[in-house]
Order: structure tokens, then sequence, then C-alpha cells
């Protein structure tokens, strides 16, 4: 039987199966990303596939999530690609939409950004010199620029979810618009289509070739909404990073791994939260 706040040595082809078998636990939202299939270093993952048959094999996976996904679920799709290759994000969400899902926001996850002091306006208090802020991979090329920024597709099955925008929400930069907007009610604005989250700078070589920030599945998480007993799935959970987000928002997880390696040290990461939570 499946239990929740687990992660299983198991393929996610054959864990969705099962809980499909089962029919006992419906997931709220999934919350993952896949390998872009651009040849990172998996120990037992082969991310160097055949273009078709890396895209059918996403679309089997969007086929089985949504038999296990609540009719008012979400699955919240983080993917990037290459400089030379800037379709394959547009295609895996082509494959998802094929399945049956229907694309209800585009999210971009900024990694990093350039501001100019003379671009923020008048009111602006906190960026005082021209600054880059974050982190990112330069791209020796004469060609193309450096990709600074992935896509996180959210998927719904009818495309009318209501999700708590507030939940992620900003204060105002400009405190006029308060009462001055019919919407605008209280300090907090809906923030949009655009995410600005940076990596954690790092010394040490990371235990995984392709994690992504824990407030990515934080975001993703609250926007959706969290109620009683909400389920998290990520089919790619790597080294455990949204059952972090998981643990921080008091929501059940799911997570499942194909690698020995890294669901160690996913368990070790989620003993060290649950103590640190427990202490503070």
């Amino acid at each position: 039987m499946i239990h929740v706040n687990k992660i299983y040595n198991i393929d996610c082809m054959e864990f969705m199966s099962l809980l499909k078998k089962e029919d006992i636990i419906k997931i709220d939202a999934i919350v993952t990303s896949p390998p872009y299939n651009i040849n990172k270093s998996y120990s037992k993952y082969n991310d160097k596939r055949d273009r078709n048959e890396y895209l059918l094999w996403l679309q089997k996976v969007a086929n089985n999530s949504l038999q296990i996904l609540k009719e008012d679920g979400s699955f919240f799709l983080n993917v990037g690609g290459r400089p030379a290759d800037y379709m394959l994000p547009f295609e895996i969400c082509n494959k998802f939409i094929v399945a049956g899902y229907k694309l209800q926001n585009t999210i971009h996850w900024i990694k990093s950004i350039s501001i100019e002091v003379a671009d923020i306006g008048k009111k602006n208090n906190i960026i005082k010199t021209d600054s880059s802020i974050g982190h990112f991979k330069p791209i020796i090329s004469q060609r193309f620029l450096s990709d600074l920024h992935e896509y996180i597709f959210h998927f719904t099955k009818k495309g009318d979810l209501a999700i708590d925008k507030l939940a992620v929400g900003v204060t105002y930069q400009d405190k006029s618009n308060i009462g001055r907007w019919k919407s605008a009610k209280t300090d907090k604005r809906d923030r949009g289509n655009i995410w600005f989250i940076p990596y954690n700078t790092i010394q040490e070589k990371r235990p995984h070739p392709a994690t992504f920030p824990e407030k990515l599945p934080y975001l993703c998480i609250k926007l959706h909404g969290i109620k009683k007993n909400t389920i998290i799935y990520d089919p790619f959970i790597g080294i455990g990073t949204t059952a972090l987000a998981c643990i921080n928002l008091n929501v059940e997880f799911l997570g499942t791994e194909i690698d020995n390696r890294y669901i160690e040290i996913a368990n070790e990461n989620i003993q060290l939260r649950y103590i640190k939570n427990k202490k503070t």
C-alpha cells in the first residue's frame, strides 16, 4: 500500500499505475522538473535520448498523471531548453496538451536579471546603482545570448481552475494604488507570471546535476491553493526539493526517483528539515 510523505524508488510510470489501481490517494497538484534531454550527467538515466522517443515518453507521463490527478488539480511543469533548441519546451508543452491537459498559465522563471536605476522609477527605494542579480551559466557563443530563464507550464484539466493569486502576492511599490483600484483593497497584488527565483550560492559540488530552488515548488503549491489533506506529487523528485517545500507548507507529499543515491540524500534533507522546523 502506498503511504504519503515518502519517496519511492520506482519509475514514475509504474508508480502512477499503482496509484490508479489502488484508487485511494488522489493528487491535488503535481510539481516537477523532468530531465531536459540535454545530456546532463545523471547516474541512472540517459539524458540524451532520441528526440521523438523523449517527447513521446513525456506524453505518457502526461497521460498517466491525468488519471491520478483530482478534477481540480494542477500540474506545474518546469522545463528549460538550450539556446540552439528554443522550441523544445514548447514541443513538450504541446505533448501535454495532446494528452488532454489545458495550458492555464505560463510562468517565466527568471534566474538572473540586470536592472538599471533609470528604468525603475522615482519611487524606487531599493536599487541605488545599476545591478545584475542572480546566477547563471554563461554561454560561450557568438550567436546566442546567455539563457537566464526557464518555463513553468501550469496545466489543469479544464483550464478554468480558480487559483490563490494573493497567496503568492507582492506588495505595491506605489502605495497610492491601494484603494484607487477597486481590486486593490490591501497592500498585496498579483505577482504575475514573471518569477525571479535565484539559486543560492554554494561552493561545493551539487549532489544532483539539475535541481530547482525550493522557492519554485513553494510558490507553485501556494498558487494552486492549500486545503485540508492536500497531497503534492513529484514524479522526478531527485534530492527532495519539492518535499522540503511541502514540509514548510505543512502539506503531504509523494515522490518517485529511480536513483537510490538521490533518495538517500533526499531522506537526509527531509529529516534535517523536520528537526529544524521542530526547533523553531
